[in-house]
């Protein structure tokens, strides 16, 4: 089924006819992985290409219809609160999302699930202050002091950053100085989908876009809409960018390996043509192939499944500690799944989120529903969730993300 997916979006996203030899038998299966790694829309044109099942193709032209009007009128809320931003002396670094959407074929078939913005840290309040004021509400759960997460009645759901990027103890999250990576004097007018933003240059930008996926691989991972997102800005952009000057951010991030078999699933699975960052960098033929695996299994941004989701704390919680503290067997697993941050939690644990003196009892209520739960087939998804952790930390060491 993957071999059956990836042929399907090397013929999207770089136009082509698909290929002679392609034979799916199962289309709803396919259909559901594309859903899963949210390309459906897409595909769309390769599908009515070579769907031979009539009612899947009908459900994947409804649902490629919603996204593209969906998307048409998400984009032009953002381009609205930008000229707003503007106008109140606010700027508004576009990251992803418009920027990316103009290198796909059909722009609107790519999907961009939220905004996220990056503002100055003496900004950041007064932006904060004017989405509000614009009919944006709060989306309490997802923000903390570097990030402000809210939504509009329209849809649009935007992420404000003062701060990209977590500050952990290990790994390259602990390496990170953003003023110097992703200084704002450095931001550049662009033309994106629907009108110019303001966002990084070529080679600052490639550079969130590794450490955006490598965030999200220490979580829950992402899925091929990343990976397409980034061969196909090698591919527009690779002439602007200073490959040199982005593999030395990367081995001095301990990102290197991780890089090199991204590099190996854009060019030899995705197709994305040899050029200055495939000299650059070189490929790691063994690490992509596991990189590969578990970004099929993943999804967008890794919730393919509840388990794969519940690994996240255990996983982000192993990340943060000491190697031999966090990664050190179940029963450190399931001690980093039960003594969680505060912004780790979610209900019934928001009393301790809403009261900080009440995380040790949030700690003995997670505890005693693990341990005494009757409900077997919650005991279960939890066992699965841990056993998926164990996994994923495997990935990140052969990575070299952890030690």
């Amino acid at each position: 089924m993957m071999d059956a997916l990836l042929g399907l979006v090397r013929a999207a996203i770089w136009e082509r006819p698909v290929p002679e030899g392609l034979t799916i038998t199962d289309w709803p299966a396919v259909f559901r992985l594309a859903c899963e790694h949210r390309i459906d829309a897409l595909l769309l044109s390769v599908a009515l290409e070579s769907c031979t099942d009539a009612e899947i193709l009908r459900a994947w032209q409804e649902r490629a219809m919603i996204t593209m009007i969906r998307q048409t009128q998400i984009t032009d809320e953002l381009h609205t609160v930008l000229t707003r931003l503007e106008e109140s002396r606010i700027r508004g670094v576009v990251l992803k999302g418009v920027v990316l959407k103009v290198l796909y074929p059909e722009p609107d078939m790519r999907v961009m699930s939220d905004a996220d913005l990056l503002v100055s840290g003496e900004s950041f309040d007064a932006a904060r202050s004017a989405l509000i004021e614009y009919g944006f509400a709060l989306i309490e759960d997802d923000c903390h002091d570097d990030t402000f997460v809210c939504a509009n009645e329209a849809g649009l759901r935007i992420e404000l950053h003062r701060r990209l990027f977590d500050r952990k103890r290990q790994g390259f999250l602990a390496l990170l100085d953003e003023d110097k990576m992703f200084p704002m004097s450095k931001a550049v007018c662009r033309s994106a989908h629907g009108g110019d933003v303001w966002t990084l240059p070529e080679t600052e930008h490639a550079l969130f876009l590794i450490l955006h996926m490598a965030k999200h691989l220490i979580v829950t991972g992402f899925g091929l809409r990343q990976a397409c997102d980034f061969a196909l800005f090698c591919e527009r952009h690779g002439g602007a960018i200073d490959w040199l000057r982005l593999r030395d951010e990367c081995e001095r991030l301990n990102l290197i390996t991780f890089t090199r078999a991204l590099m190996w699933i854009c060019v030899e699975r995705l197709d994305m043509p040899d050029g200055p960052g495939l000299s650059a960098f070189g490929c790691d033929a063994a690490a992509g192939e596991f990189l590969l695996a578990d970004m099929m299994d993943a999804g967008v941004f890794g919730k393919s499944s509840d388990e794969r989701t519940r690994s996240a704390a255990v996983v982000y919680r192993a990340f943060d500690r000491d190697a031999e503290r966090g990664s050190g067997g179940r029963l450190a697993r399931l001690a980093a799944a039960i003594f969680i941050r505060r912004d780790e939690l979610h209900p019934p644990f928001m009393y301790a989120k809403r009261y900080a003196w009440l995380l040790p009892v949030a700690w003995v209520h997670r505890l005693i529903l693990f341990v005494f739960r009757r409900d077997t087939d919650a005991r279960r998804e939890a066992s699965e969730g841990m056993r998926i952790a164990g996994e994923r930390l495997v990935l990140l060491k052969q990575l070299d993300m952890v030690k």
